[in-house]
């Protein structure tokens, strides 16, 4: 990837979000102001235990050792078969706008109100972290992500927005934790694995443990992002790291050498008795 440095425009960490509710239209969120931040080896806990090989893809190969299409595992949140309610979508978008507009004090009452009349939807207690955050109430935020993801354990936007609020606390253990559970939930997420990519490169300053989750990104889009394939290129030279950590063919089948199987041949024959022609011999 290109020089990743403190000054690394904040386009690096934009990413789109589904809004929290299935079926709500997605919202965009842009996260600003990164930073190469060194710090000493984050607390490691069951799930960040390894975390250099863990929630990858694996390129496969058949006998003939030509690759197998990939097929990226479905998001389970969007899969879920309950319908939101049209008077929830409603709901929604009413609070969404006042949030907008700024009247965030209307809007924290909306999602009040719909974690009560819905409450089997996750979205509205994301909404209500959010805006805890911006009253800079950190620890109401934290609170409000945990009953969002206690409401609906599959919600990996959530996760997501979790662990992009423990980044911005400067709480970057907290933040990987929450990526990584968010691979658990759905291994084949792009957005997870290129931020957690970001948080342990620019964050964490651990570019060896960064650069596998560059590399899923890559391999889950397709490589339609040519800056995070600058980026793979980049830290590539930086940890010295060519070994692909997703794509490894199966080695090529060995082609017989025609003179040792013809040297096999003739010591084949001398432990018959006879003896190996030779020039002497004529």
């Amino acid at each position: 990837m290109a020089s990743v440095k403190a000054s690394t425009p904040a386009a690096l960490l934009v990413l789109t979000l589904l809004s929290g509710c299935a079926g709500v239209l997605p919202v965009k969120q842009t996260e600003s102001g990164a930073k190469v931040v060194e710090s000493g080896p984050a607390a490691q806990d069951d799930l960040a235990g390894s975390t250099g090989g863990v929630f990858l893809p694996q390129q496969a190969y058949d006998a003939q050792g030509k690759k197998i299409p990939y097929v990226p595992a479905p998001n389970p949140y969007t899969r879920q078969p309950a319908p939101v309610p049209p008077e929830a979508r409603t709901d929604f978008a009413d609070a969404m706008a006042l949030m907008k507009d700024g009247d965030l004090r209307m809007a924290r009452k909306g999602f009040w109100a719909m974690t009560k009349d819905f409450p089997e939807l996750s979205g509205p207690w994301v909404k209500l972290a959010e805006l805890a955050e911006q009253r800079e109430k950190p620890e109401k935020a934290r609170e409000y992500y945990q009953k969002a993801l206690a409401v609906n354990p599959v919600n990996v936007n959530a996760y997501l927005k979790q662990a992009m609020f423990e980044r911005r606390q400067g709480e970057f253990a907290k933040a990987r934790d929450a990526y990584l559970a968010a691979l658990k939930t759905w291994n084949d997420f792009p957005e997870a694995h290129l931020n957690l990519a970001i948080l342990y490169d620019l964050y964490m300053n651990r570019p060896e443990e960064a650069q596998p989750h560059y590399e899923a990104y890559d391999f889950l889009t397709g490589g339609s992002d040519p800056k995070v394939a600058d980026w793979l290129i980049e830290i590539r030279r930086r940890t010295g790291i060519e070994t692909s950590f997703i794509d490894n063919p199966p080695p090529e089948p060995e082609v017989p050498d025609e003179q040792g199987a013809e040297g096999e041949a003739v010591s084949a024959g001398a432990t018959n008795g006879d003896s190996p022609e030779t020039e002497e011999q004529g």
